[in-house]
């Protein structure tokens, strides 16, 4: 019977609470999963010491933090897309858009944007962190700092590398395995479930990119994740590749990792967080948004005359 289900014959609605249930028991089993095997390969004491995330952690516990945040990640982001995926029958794995980016242009875009976001993504980086909490609600302000210093710390644990190996681990662990690992839940599976629904790419790409943001639990981080959700998707959309985001979001955290091994090893004076960063984040920032969406609304007309070339074709034949 399970043979002949298709998920796209049920509401989109009902499509989204079977990816929920598959992320949820994807995050319990390779929770368990992780641990029982780092208890295995670094001795269970590390499922005590590991916890306390002290600065001063030691190598193994360190490997073992960094095993299980990747073991985590890609059972809990890459497993259920790619699961809920085989679910749509009649063309498996066409709902995470895995097609190749045969065009130099598009992979140049996708690689370069980051860059070409950043001026405004810091820019609303300032913005996010100057929001003051009224006196009625500094109980949750002060909570929410005490998460943003959690994560923060949390990151700066997992960037740590003194060797050149330790540098490729981190690309693996920071980059590659988030960069795929989130782009097929959220954009792959997640977005394109919404747009199903909604009709409406636009609002499918927005509502996405605050889930992506929320789900980092990190409120003064918040708008610029909003800010690279929403152009993540939109290079989903118009280019029908999910690599476009992949390799977008792998750049991005990329820098942070080879910024932070440059500054730890004395090569540059600046941090991961300081990259990008000037006396003239205003007016950067605005001409790094207009540069952006000159290049969303460039990538759209290439798809609209990449689809009406197809409609001729067709017309043709």
């Amino acid at each position: 019977m399970l043979d002949k289900f298709d998920i796209s014959r049920l509401h989109p609605f009902y499509q989204l609470l079977t990816l929920l249930l598959f992320v949820f028991l994807g995050m319990l089993f390779s929770s368990l999963f992780s641990m029982a095997i780092g208890a295995l390969i670094w001795g269970g004491d590390m499922l005590v010491s590991a916890s306390t995330l002290l600065p001063g952690m030691d190598v193994k516990e360190l490997q073992f933090l960094k095993f299980t945040q990747a073991f985590i990640q890609i059972g809990t982001m890459l497993i259920p897309p790619i699961a809920f995926s085989w679910l749509y029958r009649k063309n498996p794995f066409k709902i995470l858009q895995i097609n190749k980016i045969n065009n130099i242009f598009l992979f140049l875009v996708a690689f370069l944007f980051p860059f070409l976001a950043l001026w405004f993504v810091n820019l609303l980086g300032e913005w996010n962190l100057a929001i003051k909490f009224p006196q009625s609600l500094a109980e949750l302000e002060a909570r929410l700092w005490q998460m943003e210093s959690f994560a923060r710390e949390m990151t700066l644990l997992l960037l740590r590398a003194d060797t050149v190996w330790g540098l490729l681990l981190n690309l693996l662990i920071i980059a590659v395995i988030p960069a795929v690992s989130e782009e097929f839940l959220f954009r792959g599976a997640i977005q394109n479930v919404l747009k199903s629904w909604f009709k409406n790419a636009h609002w499918a790409i927005i509502v996405t990119a605050i889930i992506f943001s929320a789900i980092h639990g990190q409120f003064f981080g918040f708008l610029p994740r909003v800010a690279l959700g929403v152009m993540l998707g939109y290079l989903l959309v118009y280019t029908h590749s999910i690599w476009a985001p992949v390799i977008a979001h792998f750049v991005n955290n990329a820098v942070v990792v080879i910024v932070s091994f440059l500054e730890a090893k004395g090569l540059v004076d600046i941090t991961a967080e300081e990259f990008g960063q000037n006396d003239h984040t205003f007016i950067l920032g605005m001409i790094s948004l207009i540069a952006t969406t000159a290049i969303i609304y460039l990538l759209y007309g290439l798809d609209k005359k990449r689809n009406s070339d197809k409609q001729r074709l067709t017309e043709i034949e």
